[in-house]
């Protein structure tokens, strides 16, 4: 596979975490994936190395130490204890050190009940747990996912970045949500880096759905948050070529530089790689833009749609470098084709055309505006200025959301019910247009209101039918029945959104990455 990269920078602004870290991606270590023990025999040797090598002089700095630090337990006072074994000088004396040589120290915990190596976890403990960071000097937290996995990521690290700042020490952020979704929510708004995906493999194919995904997610970035792919497992044993292609998308796509593996041993031509100033300078560039997908294949990338809340004035996030004018990705156009009684439906923020057999993009995606393709042209079945079902000219089939998305149901072996959506299914389906008629009984279930969508001139939003709860329905009791199917929780718009499902942008064996 080749990736042709591009890029440029741009200034652009994102609502990041405000706790005046990581204004530009960390750099540094890691040694989870290095093969070498959590202790401070590696904790020094690395060090040392970072600074012999002149890898510090380029930015490595932070010497981070991961999951199996610590006891089992806590102390009889309830805080967080290393190894004595581990850290014989003890770990405060271990930071203090690296503080004297001008490098940064980070830990690993979880705000779950417990680490992934069952080391005691941060939940319920933020308070005491942030007090014994800052005591120790700590610089940086990777704050992992390990359980309570049924607990909202905002949430849990919510309140662990409020503990953190409750201490007045300034400390890098980084947490592993486990989302399918990590939005502004699960991200932006609580932590300087958020992992995008799940650990990262030894092999090439790891390294490019790692960039996907990221890709994904790339207007998020910037200076205060970047989006995390995870560490660069950078090695002897991959070719030389590898290599280049990790670190060099990891530079562009702003992503913490975070080297694990036994840095004293690499060969010369891998440390040169990870030493090129020319590629550190992009990634470092106080700008914070993320390089993102531009072309795969000779084709331009689609982009995705799906669903919003319709009220609030949220912030929303496109692809696009440029402002369209409005930032609002749920406003549209609906403007006919000449005199075909077809419509173009143009999107306000990213000022790309609906377009529908998006193939492994979705089922429809925003591509730019052709108003000479079928795939882009739509009918409004019962009339443009009513509620309708919406059908593309170019396949036939109407644009539709699936059930399973809205409404509960039971999956694999949850508990509670929840929909589709929560496990990174997209909503939007096209399906075959049914003609419904007009209902003459006042108990009429003749409608599929999953198909059926209206479009508001007045605010330019395209509001879809399924029903949603109301002040008048009663699941018990006297009261008004007044439908046979399950409320919805929530009024849904169309929009331009940055994700869908859990996969990441579409690849290709040619891809063109860059800026504005």
């Amino acid at each position: 596979m080749v990736r042709a990269m591009i890029f440029a920078a741009a200034c652009h602004a994102v609502g990041a975490l405000d706790n005046g870290m990581a204004r530009t991606p960390p750099m540094g270590f890691n040694n989870w994936m290095s093969g070498l023990p959590t202790t401070e025999a590696t904790v020094r040797r690395t060090a040392d190395f970072l600074l012999s090598s002149g890898l510090a002089n380029q930015g490595y700095r932070y010497v981070n130490c991961d999951d199996g630090w610590g006891e089992g337990a806590r102390s009889a006072e309830g805080k967080l204890q290393p190894k004595a074994a581990l850290w014989p000088s003890g770990l405060p004396q271990v930071v203090a050190d690296l503080h004297e040589k001008g490098l940064k120290f980070g830990i690993y915990g979880a705000a779950t009940g417990v680490t992934c190596q069952l080391m005691p976890g941060q939940l319920y403990n933020e308070d005491t747990d942030a007090a014994t960071y800052a005591e120790w000097g700590i610089d940086y937290l990777k704050s992992d996912t390990c359980a309570s996995y049924a607990l909202d990521a905002s949430v849990r690290f919510g309140a662990m970045r409020d503990a953190l700042n409750r201490t007045g020490r300034a400390m890098v952020l980084s947490v592993e949500p486990f989302s399918i979704s990590p939005d502004p929510e699960q991200s932006v708004l609580v932590a300087n880096l958020a992992r995008v995906a799940t650990d990262i493999g030894r092999s090439l194919s790891s390294f490019l759905e790692k960039a996907d995904i990221s890709d994904k997610w790339s207007p998020l970035a910037g200076p205060g948050y970047f989006n995390d792919p995870d560490m660069m497992p950078v090695a002897n044993a991959l070719p030389l070529g590898v290599n280049r292609i990790l670190f060099g998308l990891w530079a562009i796509m702003k992503a913490p530089l975070l080297l694990s593996a036994d840095l004293p041993t690499l060969d010369p031509e891998v440390l040169a790689v990870v030493n090129n100033s020319d590629v550190i300078a992009v990634n470092q560039c106080p700008l914070g833009v993320q390089a993102r997908k531009l072309a795969v294949n000779g084709s331009l990338l689609p982009w995705s749609v799906g669903l919003e809340t319709c009220s609030g004035a949220d912030k929303y996030y496109t692809r696009r470098f440029a402002s369209t004018g409005t930032d609002d990705t749920r406003l549209w156009t609906v403007a006919e084709v000449g005199q075909t009684s077809a419509y173009t439906i143009q999107n306000g923020a990213s000022g790309r055309c609906l377009t529908a057999g998006g193939g492994a993009a979705g089922a429809v995606v925003l591509l730019p505006c052709n108003t000479t393709r079928a795939d882009q042209q739509w009918t409004f079945d019962k009339g443009a200025h009513t509620v309708t079902s919406v059908t593309s000219v170019g396949c036939g089939r109407a644009l539709a959301v699936g059930n399973a998305s809205l409404f509960a149901g039971q999956h694999i072996d949850d508990e509670f019910p929840v929909s589709d959506v929560a496990y990174g299914r997209s909503g939007l389906v096209l399906v075959p247009p049914y003609d419904q008629g007009s209902c003459i009984t006042r108990d009429c279930q003749n409608y599929d209101p999953s198909q059926m969508w209206y479009y508001s001139p007045a605010d330019r939003k395209l509001r879809q039918a399924t029903y949603t709860a109301s002040m008048n329905h009663r699941d018990a009791g006297p009261g008004y029945e007044l439908t046979k199917k399950n409320p919805t929780w929530r009024h849904h718009c169309l929009a331009s959104v940055l994700s869908t499902g859990n996969a990441g942008t579409v690849s290709g064996a040619t891809e063109v990455w860059g800026g504005p």
